[in-house]
C-alpha cells in the first residue's frame, strides 16, 4: 500500500507491505466550528470567569494584541473581531508578534499572517528577545526565573493574549501564559524556564506537575495579561473551539477539549516514521524536531526514527546546536544538557535529538533539505535528502521485514 508523509507544503510517499505496518498514529478528527468569526464573538460575549472583551474594554484607551508568528496558523480569524471590538469601544489597539527566541517575520510574511489592511491600519510590533533596552524587569519567579518581559505589556490598559491552543512538549498545552513565557520574555527568562525540559514530570499535555508550565504561569501572573482569545485546533488547523476569558480559567478549557482530539493509544515498532505535519511545522529544525518526542516513545530498542522535516530556514537555532550536534556526542549531550550553566536553547535542541540513540539506542535518520543536510553532515544525525533513501537505509538496519509504524501530526500526539 502506498503511504504519505507530509513535508513542507507536499507530501512523501512510500509504498510498504501492509503486513509490516503496525498503524498509522494522528489526531482524531473533529468537526469544525461552521462560521469562525461568530464563534469568536460569542466567546467574546460568553468570556470564561471573567466579563466580557466589551465590559473589559470600558473606559480604556489602549489594548495591546500579543499573538503568533509564522511557526502557527494565521490568527486573523480571532484577530479581526477583537479588532472590531476596540473599535466600537473608542480603543487604540497595537498588535505584538510574540516571537519568543524565534526570527523576527518579514513585511510579506506580516501581510500574509494578519492581513496587508491590518498591516497598514494598525501599528503592529515584534519582539526581540535579546534587545535589552525594551525589558521591563519585574523581580523573579519562586523557581529562579527572571519576570523580564517587553515593556510594551506595560504601556497599555489591556493585554490580549492571542492564537492556538494545541499539545506541547515544552509546558504541556500550548496558548495563555506562554504568550509571555516565552513569547514575549527576555532570552535570560527563555533559558531559564526551558532548562526544566530536563525534570522528569515535563511532559506534553501534562499541566499540573509540569514545572516548564507552572514557572510560566507564575511569571504571567506577575505581568499585565488580562484577557486571551485562543482557538482549539484540530488535526488540519481547523477550528474545533474558541475559548476567551480568563488567562487561566479560559485556556485550560481550552485544553480539556484538545485532549479528546490528541489523545492517542501508543503502539511500538522497529521502524517509526514521523513527520510534525509539514508546514509551518516543520519550517526549521527547532520546530521539526518535535516529531521525534513521540517517536522516542514508540520505536523499539535497536530501532530507526525516520524524522521527515523539510527546514527550509536552516536550523532554527543559535550556533550551539549545531556545536553541540558536532563536538559531542549523544551521551555526553545528555549529562551536558543537565547543567544549568550549559543550558540553552541550542543545547535543548541537540539533547532531543540525541534522547533515541542514549534511550534506546536508535537510529536517527533526518529528511531534509540539502542545505540542513550538509550542515548536520558529520554529526550523530543520519541525514539524507529523500524517504526512498531513508527508507533503504532504515531496512538495511533493522531488516526488511522489520515492523513499521507512521506518525503523522507527531507535535501534537499525546500517547497513553
Amino acid at each position: 500500500m502506498r503511504y504519505f508523509v507530509r513535508y513542507g507544503g507536499k507530501r512523501l510517499s512510500l509504498d510498504v507491505s501492509d503486513e509490516r505496518v503496525v498503524g498509522i498514529l494522528s489526531p482524531k478528527p473533529e468537526k469544525a466550528v461552521k462560521d469562525v468569526g461568530s464563534a469568536v464573538h460569542a466567546a467574546l460575549q460568553r468570556a470564561i470567569a471573567s466579563v466580557s472583551l466589551a465590559n473589559l474594554l470600558k473606559g480604556k484607551r489602549t489594548a495591546l494584541i500579543a499573538t503568533v508568528n509564522h511557526t502557527r496558523p494565521s490568527p486573523r480569524r480571532l484577530l479581526l473581531p477583537v479588532l472590531e471590538t476596540c473599535r466600537r469601544q473608542g480603543v487604540a489597539a497595537s498588535i505584538i508578534i510574540a516571537t519568543g527566541r524565534h526570527r523576527q517575520m518579514t513585511k510579506p510574511e506580516l501581510a500574509k499572517h494578519l492581513g496587508a489592511d491590518v498591516l497598514k491600519a494598525y501599528a503592529v510590533l515584534q519582539h526581540d528577545p535579546f534587545d535589552d533596552a525594551a525589558i521591563l524587569k519585574e523581580g523573579c519567579t519562586s523557581r529562579g526565573t527572571p519576570i523580564w518581559v517587553n515593556k510594551v505589556v506595560g504601556e497599555h490598559d489591556v493585554v490580549i493574549g492571542m492564537g492556538i491552543i494545541e499539545p506541547s512538549y515544552l509546558c504541556g498545552w500550548s496558548g495563555g501564559r506562554k504568550i509571555l513565557m516565552p513569547g514575549l520574555a527576555h532570552h535570560t527568562s527563555i533559558d531559564n524556564n526551558h532548562f526544566f525540559l530536563t525534570h522528569p514530570e515535563t511532559k506534553i499535555g501534562r499541566l499540573a506537575g509540569n514545572p516548564v508550565n507552572e514557572d510560566a504561569v507564575e511569571f504571567a501572573s506577575k505581568l499585565p495579561l488580562h484577557f486571551i482569545v485562543y482557538a482549539v485546533v484540530g488535526p488540519d488547523d481547523e477550528v474545533v473551539k474558541v475559548v476567551a476569558g480568563h488567562p487561566v480559567k479560559a485556556h485550560e478549557a481550552g485544553c480539556a477539549w484538545g485532549q479528546r482530539i490528541y489523545k492517542v493509544e501508543k503502539m511500538e515498532a522497529d521502524i517509526v516514521i514521523s513527520s510534525a505535519g509539514g508546514a509551518p511545522y516543520d519550517c526549521d529544525l527547532v520546530q521539526g524536531k518535535k516529531a521525534v518526542i513521540p517517536a522516542i516513545e514508540t520505536v523499539r530498542k535497536n530501532g530507526v526514527i525516520i524524522l521527515c522535516a523539510e527546514c527550509p530556514d536552516g536550523l532554527g537555532a543559535e550556533e550551539t546546536f549545531l556545536a553541540w550536534l558536532k563536538d559531542k556526542t549523544p551521551m555526553e549531550v545528555a549529562r551536558d544538557v543537565l547543567d544549568r550553566k550549559q543550558f540553552n536553547l541550542g543545547a535543548h535542541g541537540a539533547n532531543i535529538l540525541a534522547k533515541p540513540i542514549v534511550q534506546k539506542n536508535a537510529t536517527v535518520i533526518l529528511v531534509t533539505c540539502p542545505a540542513v543536510a550538509a550542515q548536520l553532515r558529520g554529526t550523530y544525525i543520519v541525514t539524507v535528502r529523500s524517504l526512498r533513501e531513508a527508507w533503504k537505509t532504515a531496512n538495511l538496519l533493522v531488516g526488511s521485514s522489520s515492523s513499521v509504524l507512521f506518525i503523522e501530526k507527531g507535535r501534537r500526539l499525546i500517547l497513553c
